[in-house]
């Protein structure tokens, strides 16, 4: 289809083909589903030390058995969810299970930044870099970057509703 214009309707055109021939929900399956992954590493293999993550947000109400329970299940799921988004895989549930956790991990970090708990995040490593001392800062980076993979999520889950 050519369209011309003094306003470069031509120039709309091609770049509305271009980004549709990025696939840009393929490449967001994968690039969501390592950071699942990677995010699920070190969790799993040292729960009690994420369980102590976890406490640190006093979330809980010093419910020590939630801590440990969603220390045991969250990075899994984590697991699970990120190898079903990079095979594609159960993707319907697996883009909803990721859309719900992002959710999530916004609402815990936000919480603690609001509250003003200095915690260390958790998100991918179980300890804190040496020479971290403003938790906070590093808190509102992650949120900020959950925001960007929750649109990632959403542009994989209506995919198919708007056409660019």
């Amino acid at each position: 289809m050519k369209v011309a214009g003094p306003s470069g309707g031509m120039q709309v055109i091609l770049n509305m083909h271009f980004i549709r021939s990025l696939n840009l929900p393929l490449i967001f399956r994968i690039i969501l589903g390592i950071i699942l992954i990677y995010a699920s590493y070190h969790k799993i293999l040292d729960p009690a030390a994420f369980s102590k993550n976890i406490h640190n947000y006093h979330i809980t109400d010093n419910l020590v058995w939630v801590e440990n329970l969603v220390a045991l299940i969250l990075p899994w799921l984590e697991l699970f969810v990120g190898v079903f988004l990079i095979i594609g895989v159960f993707l319907e549930g697996a883009t909803s299970i990721t859309i719900g956790m992002l959710i999530f991990f916004i609402i815990i970090l936000s919480q603690a930044v609001f509250r003003g708990i200095d915690v260390h995040c958790g998100c991918f490593k179980i300890e804190a870099d040496t020479g971290t001392t403003d938790f906070r800062i590093e808190l509102i980076k992650r949120i900020v970057e959950d925001f960007v993979y929750l649109g990632m999520a959403l542009v994989i889950k209506l995919k198919n509703k708007f056409l660019l």
